[in-house]
């Protein structure tokens, strides 16, 4: 048998090697005997967990926008419409009185620059369907002539109340689905719509 070389020792034959391996080995592990946490620690880590998931459950909450695009039958510019009629008629002390009615009055152009969206999604896509779903607690008319011409705004608070309520038949989480484009008036469309059903 020949000797081996100093070059091909095992770099584990030497102590300070094995020490070195042994503590890379460790980092991350624990020394703890055993994972048994105590009953009273328990509890209070439970007690902590409840409080904290109480105090996110008021900001993971749907915030009015959220609601009014719930109001506004899930579409983004009828909501964000609604959300800046809402903000000023419930900031706006001064109201126009109009057939035993307080309103509020603005160009349709005025109302969607107000509101952040274009002309086109104001006439096309907002008005239409706060129109369509919005109708128990809003009302909106085109009153004026020429330059002269408004779109006017009721908003019943008694009806805006009554709706909310009952929009609680409607739970979120089915809503979400809805809009995730699940559930009914989502199923998938032919992909040539002049193609008839046999």
């Amino acid at each position: 048998m020949t000797k081996m070389s100093g070059a091909n020792k095992s770099p584990l034959k030497s102590a300070k090697a094995k020490d070195e391996m042994l503590k890379a080995l460790s980092v991350g592990k624990s020394k703890a005997k055993s994972a048994f946490v105590p009953y009273k620690k328990q509890q209070a880590l439970s007690k902590t967990a409840k409080k904290a998931a109480e105090a996110n459950a008021k900001w993971e909450r749907p915030n009015l926008f959220a609601l009014c695009r719930k109001l506004s039958g899930g579409d983004v510019f009828a909501a964000t419409l609604l959300f800046h009629i809402l903000y000023v008629w419930r900031n706006r002390k001064k109201k126009l009185q109009r057939h035993n009615k307080e309103w509020l009055a603005h160009t349709r152009i005025a109302w969607a620059h107000a509101a952040g969206i274009t002309e086109s999604e104001m006439n096309k896509r907002a008005l239409p369907r706060l129109r369509k779903y919005a109708g128990e607690f809003l009302t909106i008319r085109a009153m004026g002539n020429g330059s002269d011409k408004k779109t006017w705004v009721h908003v019943d608070e008694i009806g805006l109340k009554e709706a909310i309520d009952s929009s609680k038949m409607f739970p979120w989480n089915e809503f979400q689905k809805a809009l995730n484009g699940v559930g009914p008036g989502n199923e998938k469309q032919p992909a040539n719509h002049y193609q008839k059903d046999i």
